[in-house]
């Protein structure tokens, strides 16, 4: 319930901050590529029994970002109704994030090819890094599955950890 009133929120103060931005013809890279940046306080119904934020709620977080960024995206192209359909996604729990804690998100994107776009998170307490998530997606509309060139992401931009991710993908697809 928690996210959903999150969602809520960032996007009416997100629309109310996009309707005074203009549309443009074309996305730049540095447009697509700048950090999406969320501040969150972990409260009481963020909390796992275990004390410290669950495994499930890292995931939510990412969700808020990303769908930040899309709509800011879609904004500023003219589109209307782009959605999004995760594909992979993986973290890596460095610490703990405890009770109140003020936690700052941070997700970017780090490439694309004809069929996905990739993002890296990153969680910080107090400017030290808690976990890392990366997050493969599929952007979608009403007709299905669109390519990442609707928002002006054309041919391939990988690298190295996003091929090695791509790789491993695959060996557990195809291990019998």
């Amino acid at each position: 319930m928690n996210m959903l009133i999150r969602f809520f929120i960032m996007v009416s103060l997100l629309k109310q901050q996009l309707n005074a931005q203009s549309v443009s013809e074309s996305l730049s890279v540095e447009t697509l590529t700048t950090p999406t940046v969320r501040h969150y306080r972990v409260l009481p119904h963020d909390m796992g029994f275990r004390d410290h934020l669950p495994n499930y709620r890292y995931l939510s977080f990412i969700e808020l970002n990303i769908t930040k960024w899309l709509m800011a995206c879609c904004h500023q192209k003219g589109i209307k109704n782009l959605g999004w359909i995760i594909a992979m996604q993986e973290m890596v729990y460095l610490k703990e994030i405890k009770f109140l804690s003020k936690m700052t998100v941070n997700s970017t994107l780090i490439g694309w090819d004809k069929k996905y776009v990739y993002f890296e998170t990153r969680f910080f307490v107090k400017n030290q890094l808690m976990g890392v998530g990366m997050t493969k997606f599929v952007l979608t509309n009403k007709k299905g599955k669109c390519a990442p060139e609707v928002l002006d992401m054309t041919g391939a931009q990988t690298n190295e950890v996003i091929d090695s991710w791509n790789q491993h993908q695959v060996a557990i697809k195809s291990a019998k």
